[in-house]
């Protein structure tokens, strides 16, 4: 039995047998700035905190922006179009960031699912990123390491930046994912909530916008919505 419930995680359906691992941790700091070094290791990690609070002012302002009447330029909307792309991205990795200094987590799964099922489901999507991530970081630390030399040339290294970012991220989200697989208590709610979100896979695009941001409001989940409307599309592709 845990005490205290931790980050709060949401077990969302997605198409008729998929699920994928929600929650919202806007607000929290994922990493701390690694002091004022002059290492490689303390600018890779100010480079990733001040670019973690760019993207995310930013998603806040593209949230604010879609509200305005005004007309745009192509080139702002070319820009927050990539923006959208990079917070989704790293919203994705928030769960299995904040993962790492969590001792408890509490998942909201739908009321059809059995407990022991749900928690089956958590445990294989948490290995199967921690595979992943781990594949990918080192992809992107060659990237980085390519790109390296560039730094000798006046101006930012941006192509060395982005992939020293890729592959932080990528180290924290299997980081995280290890944490959670091996010492996070898990306890498991049933939520009514997400059986309703069951529904978006049989939905026109309208209805199921609706019936999303109808739950997301219900449970105060700000970007919930744009969550489930991404990962459908996504299943569709596939």
């Amino acid at each position: 039995m845990i005490d205290a419930p931790g980050i709060e995680i949401h077990l969302v359906p997605v198409g008729s047998q998929g699920y994928e691992l929600y929650c919202e941790v806007d607000g929290k700091t994922v990493v701390h700035a690694d002091g004022e070094g002059r290492g490689l290791r303390s600018r890779i990690s100010r480079a990733f905190h001040r670019a973690l609070i760019y993207i995310e002012n930013e998603r806040q302002r593209r949230h604010e922006r879609a509200h305005q009447s005004h007309r745009r330029t192509w080139v702002q909307r070319v820009r927050d179009r990539v923006m959208a792309w990079t917070a989704e991205r790293v919203a994705e990795q928030r769960l299995l960031w904040h993962l790492r200094t969590e001792h408890a987590a509490t998942v909201h799964h739908p009321d059809d699912l059995p407990e022991a099922q749900a928690s089956t489901i958590v445990m294989a999507s948490l290995r199967r990123d921690a595979r992943r991530h781990l594949v990918w970081m080192i992809v992107d630390a060659f990237g980085f390491l390519a790109f390296l030399p560039l730094t000798a040339i006046p101006g930012p290294n941006l192509p060395a930046y982005y992939f020293a970012f890729r592959t932080v991220g990528h180290f924290l989200s299997a980081m995280g994912a290890r944490h959670g697989l091996k010492r996070v208590g898990w306890s498991y709610v049933s939520s009514v909530e997400m059986t309703e979100l069951r529904a978006c896979a049989g939905l026109a695009a309208a209805a199921r916008d609706a019936l999303a941001h109808d739950v997301a409001a219900r449970l105060k989940l700000r970007h919930l919505a744009t969550f489930v409307e991404r990962m459908t599309a996504v299943r569709h592709v596939i």
